[in-house]
């Protein structure tokens, strides 16, 4: 299994998209100047499409409302009213125009609507159920995602399983989701290739390499002219380690689509895992040669080289893009690039480009990282002197990187000069130190000194009454660790008035309803909380306010699924070991259902 989840992140490069974001469904509109002229043209269409018997004057003059709504720009007017007329006539030609106008509205809600109409009245089209699948995908419910592209694939029209499954494996859903809508569809039409191709490719991921075999070979039977069938080989090939036939699947995947660039990368990693580096580099050649400007690709690439210790081939792939200016921005290049470094023991290089990865998604890693190679040569002082330099030239992620300097002096047994540390940079950047304060009051949370945390929070609230991260935590530590809950509760309003869509602020406000045995209130805030901020610590909240309430069923049900959704659940756990009987009664799922997403009509 060492090759297969790089072997995905990879592919995923290659991959046409197969599903559309709803983020980007309106992306077309972009380009054209003449949005509401072609929304007129579009309605006319619609219009015509309709069967004039069924639509009188009054749903003309909605049609027509809904048109001057468009050009308006009140797309999502124009979508609710054709969904309206939908129903009223059963027509597939306005299910479907509003369809497409929701997508213009950019209202996942409205689509997802929209499209539950047009699918219901449509069976045959393909369309509104990979918009369902893309929206279920959106939402992280991958199971239903799997189980609209299985209606696809029923028609006899094309899903793109396989190119889904790497889409969603890549995104983190996990096998065992996407395996129960695969089994029940199998069942029901044994004989579907593809089908049959990708729960192999599950069965591979899972370790089950026999069942998986079993699976290709019947799809092979069926029709071995597939590309897909010796992708699939090819991939689970390399899982067995069996190099030697995942070259061979691969080139023969090769023969035939020789215009798809996954069969180049799944020859040049046979020949990696062959050991045949330069094989392997003349393949990776071709694939920059094609797409010289994929700095993702290249970044892939390099992933795939160093998991195989080639780091010399990994320096190589990368040095052009060390030196493109354009390239300078991303954080993962100088990451890659200073583990490259790290495996040939070069400490300072790594250290150096460890330091060039910009503000961002990999800053913190970066630093990290450079702080535990100094740490495990005992060099505690070099790392501290590291982070200042970086604390120098990143002003903005000062207080960040001062948490990192406190975190490796408290892990090497020095918490008082970690605390020491804090009091004087404190003290010399006063009074611009709020972030500094805020650090430490959480610190002070952390060690149980409940009255060292009040000292600063009020400080940092006297200079700003709205500084919603301090109200929250202060209020959330009055909350769990004292009995001051009416002092807490106007804490939280207050940040609830300042952030009201802040899922951390909601969840606060309900749980000090909840100590406060106002169950009403705290149960709505907390569903809301859990449906912005699906975390196990929300989910925790929310069933033991359900629990008190009396509703001990609901209460199951949400543990159950959140013991099914989060691999680790302490929060939850500690509920459990406090509350026995809110154990569910069955085993928790093996996936989540959409509650928004089906391929029946739902109501906006």
């Amino acid at each position: 299994m060492r090759q297969r989840t790089l072997w995905l992140s990879m592919a995923a490069l290659l991959l046409p998209t197969t599903l559309c974001p709803l983020s980007t469904m309106a992306a077309d509109t972009s380009t054209s100047p003449d949005v509401s002229v072609r929304a007129s043209d579009d309605m006319t269409r619609a219009q015509d499409e309709a069967a004039p018997e069924r639509l009188d004057g009054a749903t003309f003059g909605a049609l027509l409302g809904a048109d001057i709504a468009a050009q308006r720009g009140d797309t999502g007017l124009a979508a609710r009213t054709y969904l309206q007329q939908s129903r009223r006539h059963s027509d597939i030609a306005l299910a479907r125009r509003a369809t497409q106008m929701a997508r213009l509205s950019n209202d996942p809600q409205l689509v997802v609507a929209a499209a539950n109409r047009w699918a219901a009245l449509d069976r045959e089209s393909a369309t509104p159920r990979r918009i369902l699948a893309a929206a279920a995908a959106g939402q992280g419910e991958w199971a239903t995602a799997m189980a609209l592209l299985l209606e696809v694939d029923a028609s006899g029209q094309d899903a793109d399983l396989e190119s889904f499954l790497e889409e969603a494996i890549t995104s983190g859903a996990s096998p065992e989701e996407l395996q129960a809508p695969l089994e029940s569809y199998l069942k029901r039409h044994p004989d579907q290739p593809h089908a049959l191709i990708t729960r192999a490719l599950l069965q591979s991921l899972q370790g089950n390499n026999d069942a998986a075999d079993q699976d290709l070979e019947r799809a092979q039977t069926l029709d071995a002219s597939l590309p897909a069938l010796w992708l699939a080989r090819s991939q689970i090939a390399l899982d067995h380690e069996d190099a030697a036939k995942a070259l061979e699947y691969a080139r023969r995947g090769h023969e035939l689509s020789s215009d798809d660039n996954r069969f180049i990368l799944a020859m040049a990693q046979a020949n990696l895992a062959m050991n045949d580096v330069d094989a392997a580099e003349k393949q990776f050649d071709r694939l920059m040669q094609d797409m010289p400007d994929n700095l993702q690709l290249r970044l892939a690439l390099a992933r795939l080289y160093l998991r195989n210790d080639h780091p010399e081939a990994a320096q190589r792939l990368l040095k052009p893009a060390l030196e493109d200016d354009g390239a300078a921005t991303s954080g993962e290049l100088y990451m890659l690039a200073g583990l490259a470094s790290e495996q040939l023991d070069d400490l300072d290089q790594a250290l150096a480009l460890y330091a060039r990865v910009p503000a961002g998604e990999d800053f913190m890693a970066a630093r990290v990282r450079g702080v535990q190679l100094l740490s495990e040569k005992k060099r505690i002082d070099d790392a501290l002197k590291w982070l200042q330099t970086q604390e120098r030239d990143y002003p903005d992620q000062y207080a960040s990187l001062m948490q990192l300097s406190l975190t490796l002096l408290d892990q090497n047994n020095q918490r008082s000069r970690a605390d020491q540390l804090l009091d004087s940079t404190i003290k010399a950047h006063a009074p611009d130190n709020d972030s500094l304060l805020y650090l430490r009051a959480i610190r002070a949370i952390e060690h149980q000194d409940l009255k060292a945390m009040e000292r600063d929070m009020r400080t940092l609230l006297d200079r700003d009454p709205d500084n919603v991260d301090a109200l929250n935590a202060f209020g959330y530590t009055l909350t769990e660790q004292t009995d001051r809950h009416e002092e807490a509760l106007r804490l939280l309003e207050r940040a609830h008035r300042l952030a009201p869509d802040s899922a951390p602020v909601v969840d606060s406000l309900g749980w000090v309803h909840f100590h406060l045995g106002e169950f009403d209130q705290a149960i709505t805030l907390l569903k809301q909380a859990y449906a912005m901020m699906p975390d196990e610590e929300v989910a925790a909240h929310l069933s033991e306010a359900l629990w008190a309430s009396g509703d001990s069923e609901q209460a199951r049900r949400i543990i159950a699924g959140a013991m099914a959704r989060f691999r680790t659940h302490p929060t939850i756990n500690d509920l459990l070991s406090r509350y026995p009987l809110l154990t569910p009664l069955s085993p928790p799922p093996q996936a989540t259902t959409s509650s928004t997403v089906t391929s029946q009509e739902t109501t906006p």
